[in-house]
């Protein structure tokens, strides 16, 4: 676990009315933000009732869009929206579309996704073909065995 950030803009993601603001100031940061995601995604950021961010929805969801933001700056989080995405946040499924390049495991999570509901389904099929892994053998038998998969991967090679 790394060690305990607490950062303002992480309690900001809390309040409807400055969480896209806030969401925007911490993408702006740049690499200067893998810290404080880091802390997010892995827990350590508690809040001053000692509860992970992470934990209270919303903060993870702004982490997961500022991670896509970043783009490519972001790829030492992949492991972290990996997990995201495996716990069926779409958003996950944007920012690992965002790094560019994907690990053998996020591809999987990827593949696996594509066989969930529609949104995670489209996303994920976005996400492989930013990175260009939709020929990979995971996601070719998910297309295979899946309509909703199928329908993900064509529309978005119909639309690429």
């Amino acid at each position: 676990m790394s060690q305990e950030i607490f950062d303002p803009v992480l309690e900001r993601f809390l309040l409807p009315a400055q969480r896209a603001e806030a969401t925007a100031e911490l993408a702006a940061r740049g690499a200067a933000a893998l810290p404080v995601l880091t802390a997010l995604f892995d827990g350590s950021a508690r809040n001053s009732y000692g509860m992970p961010y992470r934990d209270l929805g919303m903060p993870l969801l702004c982490g997961l869009v500022a991670a896509r933001r970043l783009g490519t700056i972001a790829q030492p989080l992949e492991p972290f929206i990996c997990a995201a995405l495996r716990a069926r946040h779409h958003y996950a499924a944007e920012a690992l579309g965002a790094l560019g390049s994907l690990s053998e495991d996020s591809i999987i999570a990827l593949a696996n996704a594509l066989q969930d509901n529609a949104l995670l389904a489209y996303e994920s099929a976005l996400a492989l073909s930013l990175c260009g892994a939709t020929g990979h053998p995971a996601v070719m038998e998910a297309g295979a065995v899946s309509s909703i998969a199928a329908k993900a991967l064509a529309s978005i090679s119909s639309s690429v």
